[in-house]
This record gives C-alpha cells, sequence and structure tokens, in this order.
C-alpha cells in the first residue's frame, strides 16, 4: 500500500504543472519582490521575510574568481531556461537614466539587445502564450534606474527531469 502511494505521489509530483507569479519594483537600490508559487489553481504567497533573507544571502556570496562567477551565471540561466517552459504573462516596464544623454542611449539600447534575444529565445521555443508587453525609456533628466516586472510562468518538473537528461547525454 505504501508503495502505491508513493507512485502516485511521484507521478503527481512528475505531471502536475506548478506555476509561478513574480511581481518584482525597484528604485534604485530599493527592491519589493513578491512570489506566488501555485499547484493547479492553489496559489500560495511566499512570506516577505523568506525572500528578504534568501536576496541577503544571495548578496553575501563570494564567487572568488571571474570564472567561478561566470559558471554561476551559467548555471542559473539553465536553471531559468528550464523553469520557463510555459510563460502566461511578461509585463516589462525599465525606465533608465545615466546621466549623459549618449551612455543612456547606450544603455537603452544594450538592455533592448539583451532582452530581444532573450524573448526571440522563448518565442523560438513557443514558450510565451500571450504577448509580452516590453517598455525601455530613457530618461535624460535623472540618474535612476527603476524596473517593474510582472510575469507568471508555468513548469513540470518531469519535463525540467527530462531536460536534464538530454543534456547530459548530449
Amino acid at each position: 500500500m505504501f508503495l502505491l502511494g508513493l507512485f502516485v505521489f511521484l507521478a503527481i509530483v512528475l505531471c502536475v504543472r506548478f506555476s509561478v507569479e513574480v511581481h518584482l519594483v525597484t528604485e534604485g537600490l530599493k527592491l519589493n519582490p513578491g512570489i506566488r508559487f501555485g499547484i493547479g489553481r492553489f496559489l500560495i504567497t511566499i512570506p516577505q521575510g523568506v525572500l528578504t533573507k534568501t536576496g541577503q544571502r544571495l548578496r553575501q556570496r563570494n564567487f572568488g574568481t571571474m570564472e567561478a562567477g561566470l559558471r554561476a551565471i551559467r548555471l542559473a540561466m539553465r536553471s531559468i531556461d528550464g523553469l520557463l517552459q510555459r510563460i502566461e504573462l511578461l509585463h516589462l516596464e525599465v525606465r533608465i537614466g545615466i546621466g549623459d544623454p549618449l551612455w543612456t542611449s547606450l544603455g537603452a539600447g544594450g538592455l533592448w539587445a539583451i532582452i530581444g534575444s532573450f524573448l526571440a529565445g522563448l518565442s523560438s521555443g513557443n514558450r510565451l502564450r500571450s504577448e509580452p508587453e516590453i517598455q525601455i525609456q530613457p530618461d535624460y533628466v535623472q540618474t535612476h534606474v527603476q524596473v517593474y516586472l510582472h510575469c507568471i510562468f508555468q513548469f513540470t518538473v518531469g519535463q525540467i527531469i527530462i531536460n536534464e537528461l538530454k543534456r547530459v547525454m548530449v
């Protein structure tokens, strides 16, 4: 009986679609994240204290060398790629001002280049379920960065395992 229950539990965990809703607002160095995690239609809000402690631990990490930092970035990008299997909503607004009009324009253009290549990868994999709303506005008067992100994505644990096995086999 125990084995049957374990099998049913594993089947549910591997096949059920999980969803994550990320709501992020930044103004300068002030960061206000909000994350809700869902199983099916049930959503649970992650407490702000947990998000604050996690952010503090991430800031305290010392990567030592540039190579270790690049490895960490590659690992993070691979993890994000596995989680972003189906994107229901993507709304991003960025307002950037560097102080000099030339550098502000270059910064906004560079940001568009990064986001554009990211969106091309998502579109080619048919992951986007709705048209993303993205605005990048240069601010030639003030020196600041403001970001507003609202994203809802879904994933299944079974698909993440399959994708990782494919990466190992190649």
